[in-house]
Formats: C-alpha cells, sequence, structure tokens
C-alpha cells in the first residue's frame, strides 16, 4: 500500500516505490477498480517461463487463498488480457478457489497443476517496473513520556475527502488535544517511515506490540523527499535510495524536520490488532508472495509471475535473479502501470534492505482465468 500499503488501503501496503523507491513513492491508497486500458498481452507457455518449473507453487497458492473470501463475495471483475479483457464472476473465482482449496498444503507437484489448469499465462507486452516495500518496527508507548514524544494519529472524525491539515500544521500541534493520539513514538524519522510504508509495527514499552494499518491521509498532495534531497544538491540521484535517505536524516535531525515537512501528505493509522500486515484488498499480507499492482490493469487475487532482479543482502551494489510467483493483493498511488509491482517482503532488517535498494526492470506474466 503501500500508501502499502502502502497500502493503500488497509495496509498499504504499500506498494510503494521503495528505495527512492522508499521515498520517491509509496503504497498509499487504493487505486482504480477495474481495468480501463487496453493492454498488449501475448501468449506463453508455462514450460516456456524460466524458473516455473523449479518455483514453489504451495506457497503462491497458499496466498492466493487467503484473497479466495474476498473473491468469491465480492463484485464482478474485470481483468485485461490478450482479447482486452474479460469479467471474472465470483461463482468463477469460487470454482478457481474450491479446487485450490482441494489441494493438500505444501503439495508443490499438486499446486503447480492447480494453476495450469486454471490459468493461462499472458506476458505483458510493456516494460516492467519492481520495487519493494516492507513494514517498519520501531519502538513507543500508548502514553507519552520524555522518551516517547511524538504522537501517532488515528483518523479525524471532521477528515473528509477534501484537503485537510498539511503535515507541518499536524506536527505544530493541529490535532494536539483532540484525544486522537494512539501511541508515541520516539523517532519522527521512524514514524515518516511507517507513513511512506502504509503501514508498521510499534513494539510497546508497556509490553506487547501494536500493528499499525493504513486509515486515511490528509488529502494533501505527496512529494517525494529524496527528489527533495537530490535537488538541495545532498545526495546524487544514483545514491538516493532510502538506507542513504535514512541515514542523512538521522544525521541532520534539524533540517531533517524541514524536508520531511516538504512532503505535506501525512498517514493517519488504526491498531489493527493482527499479527502481521494487511493490504487494501482487506487480507494479511505475506512476504515475497503478495503484491501491489495497478487494479486499473489488475485485480486483486491475480497471479502474477515476474521476472526481475532483487538486491543481495549485504552486498551493496549486487543483484540476482529474482522469478517468483505473485499475488495481487495491495495497491498504491505511485504503483501505475500493467507491468508495475511492488513486493511486500516482510519486517526485519533484511526485508528493509530489500525494499529500500529494489528499483528493477523485468517482465510481468499475469495468469488469466482460463474458464467463465
Amino acid at each position: 500500500m503501500r500508501w502499502p500499503m502502502m497500502h493503500r488501503t488497509v495496509l498499504s501496503g504499500g506498494a510503494i516505490w521503495l528505495a527512492v523507491a522508499v521515498l520517491l513513492s509509496a503504497c498509499e491508497g487504493s487505486g482504480a477498480g477495474t481495468p480501463e486500458k487496453r493492454v498488449p498481452m501475448a501468449p506463453i507457455s508455462f514450460n516456456e517461463i524460466a524458473g516455473w518449473a523449479d518455483e514453489k507453487h504451495g506457497e503462491a497458492l497458499a496466498t492466493f487463498r487467503r484473497s479466495c473470501p474476498k473473491l468469491t463475495a465480492g463484485p464482478d471483475v474485470r481483468i485485461a488480457t490478450d482479447g482486452g479483457e474479460k469479467t471474472v464472476t465470483p461463482a468463477e473465482w469460487q470454482r478457481i478457489c474450491d479446487a485450490g482449496a482441494a489441494v493438500k498444503v505444501g503439495d508443490n507437484r499438486a499446486a503447480r497443476l492447480f494453476f495450469e489448469t486454471n490459468f493461462r499465462p499472458l506476458v505483458v507486452q510493456a516494460p516492467g517496473k519492481f520495487t519493494g516495500y516492507f513494514e517498519p518496527e520501531m519502538r513507543g508507548s500508548k502514553a507519552p513520556s520524555r522518551l516517547f514524544t511524538v504522537p501517532v494519529y488515528r483518523r479525524p472524525p471532521d477528515l473528509t475527502d477534501k484537503p485537510y491539515f498539511t503535515r507541518a500544521e499536524i506536527e505544530q500541534g493541529a490535532l494536539k488535544g483532540k484525544g486522537l493520539e494512539i501511541a508515541y513514538v520516539q523517532d519522527p524519522v521512524g514514524l515518516f517511515e511507517i507513513q511512506v510504508q502504509g503501514s508498521g509495527r510499534i513494539q510497546l514499552a508497556e509490553g506487547g506490540t501494536m500493528t499499525l494499518g493504513f486509515d486515511g491521509s490528509n488529502n494533501r498532495p505527496y512529494t517525494t523527499i529524496g527528489n527533495v534531497l537530490i535537488e538541495m544538491g545532498v545526495m546524487k540521484k544514483e545514491d538516493a535510495n532510502w538506507p542513504a535517505i535514512r541515514d542523512w536524516l538521522k544525521r541532520n535531525p534539524q533540517q531533517a524536520r524541514e524536508v520531511m515537512r516538504k512532503n505535506e501528505r501525512y498517514i493517519f493509522f488504526k491498531d489493527t490488532k493482527s499479527q502481521t500486515a494487511t493490504g487494501a484488498e482487506g487480507v494479511p499480507l505475506t512476504a515475497q508472495r503478495s503484491m501491489a499492482v495497478d487494479k486499473g490493469f489488475t485485480p486483486f487475487g491475480t497471479p502474477i509471475w515476474i521476472d526481475t532482479m532483487r538486491p543481495v543482502y549485504r552486498k551493496a551494489g549486487a543483484t540476482e535473479p529474482y522469478r517468483r510467483l505473485m499475488i495481487a493483493q495491495d495497491t498504491g498511488a505511485a504503483i501505475v502501470g500493467p507491468a508495475r509491482g511492488d513486493v511486500f517482503y516482510g519486517s526485519g532488517p533484511q526485508a528493509a534492505e530489500w525494499a529500500g535498494r529494489m528499483n528493477s526492470g523485468g517482465r510481468a506474466i499475469v495468469l488469466v482465468p482460463n474458464k467463465g
């Protein structure tokens, strides 16, 4: 949404161009509901997909099944195909989901047969662009203290679809005293990062964890602070990934406040009381299986094979092939185009590095239901 999710969304996750990626965009809010443009697509056989035979299809099927309650109870959806587009009804999703439910958990061979039987692969005839997002973690408390002074706000009751207070106005106290605080944190940069990601987790001083999910924005313009730093001359474009941006913000706290305020967009959160991040589809996200997409082209629940490159953990500048079957379960304002994907990497240092550095080309192969 983006804005996850990021996000975007219950989480929003996300989805987001993380890195400069992270701060050069984000998974925030939900996208369009149905395909609106024609997309050049070409049929391909599963045997022609590099890496398909070695995939752990059971993992992808488990993630797909999380979407089934939404797919079978929702409205008809339109999905782009090589013939323009087709309508997929809840009854068709029900047939597919019933077939998936019959597969034994962990049976990769049967899961592969499930996908090959119920879907046909179509290569998107447009350059792919793949980034990543993750679920940040930080320390905080439900009550303010000398350590935890930065408030985390819930959605204000007077929030509409019109522009609300700016980030600067909110941080300067526009909402203070209205009982909207759901937590307090120590690090304003960390909270900004959670807002960009569309979700996050707070390790509470009282014990336990609060999972933050997207609950609206102030409807102000989103400005990528990576570009702000580039324009200021303190960072080169090729160096402006999220780890570098975060490091600069931490080392320059006074300037950081003004830089972050250049992005007027402010995100409100709710405690989702869940163990995992939730995407715009309304289902828990699965690390390295859930992906934010442009809903204007691809509806939620759609399986998508991506063939791209991923950063190598702890090896600056190094990348490795990354071929996986993903499920569309999130969206984001910056996730635009038929071959645009934002991979949810989960939480933790490795997820943060993958998400912060990933910005790769490649191709997307959409699996379209083959009946109905």
